[in-house]
């Protein structure tokens, strides 16, 4: 089998992990983005795969712009997006602004999309943990990865911000809690959840809420509350 020789398009987060990812494991390759002079095709040449690390609005006008790169395969990593003839790929992780190791490469699960080109085909040197889903089933699980993902990152910032500005406690004080609350998540689930929530002790729910006042993140709490089936009471 001939070794792939990979073309990364994009300059972002994703393209610089991959670029780095692809380098630890020796794999060859090259890359194009828009600040380069030249085409695509001409800073590529002699890729077998190009890899189009870039944003899932730009996805289409690129390959309407540049079509004679069809002749390749074609991979994107969109979570969301299923796009003809091109294969879809998403890296199930976060990516910083830092690099990170080989061992963090090699962990990323890899979820792509039934009926068509699998990672195996197209990494055949790398070992990365690979699952396929139903295309139609990708805008539910891209939400549930953005929730997942994201929206823990939001609670927390609040909470480090509001501990500092209004409680006079530094955040760092809430890494433990921060740590316990993840790895009791991944061992248990549901079962991890503690508190006014685990107990069913809607007073202290409705007391939270009033003490938050007309913050956005009252609402938040309240939603939370309600998708657990608890309803609010006088306090």
């Amino acid at each position: 089998m001939k070794r792939p020789i990979y073309g990364i398009v994009g300059n972002g987060r994703v393209a610089t992990h991959l670029a780095r990812y692809l380098e630890l494991e020796s794999q060859e390759y090259c890359t194009w983005h828009r600040g380069m002079t030249g085409t695509p095709a001409a800073s590529m040449a002699g890729a077998s795969h190009v890899l189009l690390a870039i944003s899932d609005d730009s996805l289409e006008p690129f390959l309407y712009q540049y079509p004679e790169l069809s002749t390749l395969t074609l991979v994107h990593f969109s979570g969301s997006k299923v796009i003809d003839s091109v294969a879809g790929l998403h890296p199930l992780m976060t990516f910083g602004p830092d690099v990170y190791d080989l061992e963090t490469y090699r962990s990323i699960p890899f979820v792509s999309e039934n009926g068509n080109v699998g990672f195996e085909e197209i990494f055949p040197a790398l070992s990365n943990p690979s699952w396929a889903i139903d295309p139609q089933l990708k805008p539910l699980y891209h939400a549930l990865c953005v929730m997942a993902g994201n929206f823990p990152t939001l609670l927390w910032n609040k909470a480090f911000s509001e501990f500092e500005s209004k409680l006079g406690l530094p955040h760092e004080i809430l890494g433990p809690y921060l740590a316990k609350t993840l790895d009791n998540t991944l061992a248990g689930g549901g079962q991890a959840l503690t508190g006014p929530l685990a107990r069913g002790d809607v007073r202290t729910v409705s007391q939270n809420i009033t003490a938050l006042g007309d913050d956005t993140y009252a609402g938040v709490y309240r939603a939370f509350a309600h998708s657990h089936g608890m309803q609010e009471t006088g306090t």
